[in-house]
């Protein structure tokens, strides 16, 4: 058996202990949800949990009886990262519902989904599921707008849904007996075949310019506060080349790194003003908002508003920063 493969022995735990082991499972093995049987008791709850690490990505079978799954507010609330899921109901039938769009899942079917918005998922009786779990960095290594198919049924009516659905199907069900350069071979063609029917269902064939900067500012700023942020940094999240990310804000007439440089000193402004008893340094400011250090802020302050920070903290004390 390789080591980058485990069982979890549900069977194994007693009766009423059975489905909160198997919840425990779910929260680690994906994220933490809701999860209420249907039409069985608790103590007659019974299921299947394995999975392997196939590189970057992980995939698990789960097989149990009747049971409607949730992703609630307070269940996000203790995400840190945006991941997605990939489930491919492969036996079974369940009713699937984000973003308001609800959809019926037959066998060979599959959906997309993001752990940081919430969900709803039943199955209405005994079922088995494939679950791929990707990091954002490698789901937009396939698609630059995976949020275009959440709430989307992919039918595996389809030629090349069906046969990656297939594919996972004989991949899950083997995943006890490969070995470890196999499972680690196995992760490059589920990621192929996922990338090539995302990129052949993508919006018009692929977003415009437009739509991808918009994507990519809105990506810039939901992670200003990491240091790590730079072009390489955002074109690997979005699976393009720096040239190309250059490319799309020679449109604004403004370089990535100045977009990225404009918008910490403008957050960082904002943050001095509403600070006006200095209960931190401008340094813990500096750091915070991704600047190597406060003379690498200074440097951008003067470049921005013409003033150093600590100009900047005294006059937002009697007035609002520029917008």
């Amino acid at each position: 058996m390789s080591a980058l493969y485990q069982a979890y022995p549900i069977a194994l735990q007693g009766p009423q202990q059975r489905f909160d082991y198997f919840r425990a499972l779910v929260a680690e093995l994906f994220c933490p949800m809701q999860i209420q049987p249907r039409g069985t008791p608790v103590q007659s709850f019974d299921g299947l949990v394995e999975a392997a690490q196939l590189g970057e990505v992980r995939l698990a079978r789960v097989a149990t009886a009747a049971c409607a799954v949730s992703r609630r507010p307070q269940d996000i609330a203790h995400v840190d990262r945006v991941s997605y899921l990939v489930k491919f109901q492969t036996k079974g039938e369940a009713l699937w519902r984000q973003r308001n769009r609800e959809v019926h899942l037959r066998p060979g079917d599959f959906v997309v989904c993001s752990v940081i918005e919430p969900y709803w998922l039943e199955f209405r009786g005994a079922y088995e599921m494939p679950v791929l779990a990707l990091t954002e960095q490698t789901m937009r290594r396939l698609t630059p707008d995976p949020e275009q198919f959440l709430g989307i049924r992919l039918s595996g009516d389809e030629a090349d849904c069906g046969l990656l659905s297939g594919f996972v199907a004989q991949v899950s069900s083997r995943m006890s007996s490969l070995s470890e350069a196999m499972i680690r071979r196995v992760e490059t063609n589920i990621l192929d075949l996922l990338g090539g029917v995302l990129s052949a269902r993508t919006r018009s064939g692929g977003l415009g310019r437009a739509q991808q900067l918009t994507h990519i500012k809105s990506y810039i700023e939901k992670h200003l506060h990491d240091r790590r942020l730079s072009p390489r940094f955002v074109a690997a999240a979005f699976g393009i080349s720096t040239r190309y990310l250059h490319g799309l804000f020679e449109a604004d007439d403004l370089t990535i790194g100045r977009y990225i440089r404009r918008l910490r000193a403008r957050g960082c402004r904002a943050a001095l003003a509403a600070d006006p008893g200095a209960q931190r340094s401008l340094t813990d400011h500096a750091l915070s908002w991704g600047f190597y250090d406060l003379s690498h802020m200074t440097r951008c302050f003067r470049g921005e508003f013409g003033m150093t920070p600590a100009e900047a903290r005294e006059r937002g004390r009697t007035e609002p920063p520029d917008t």
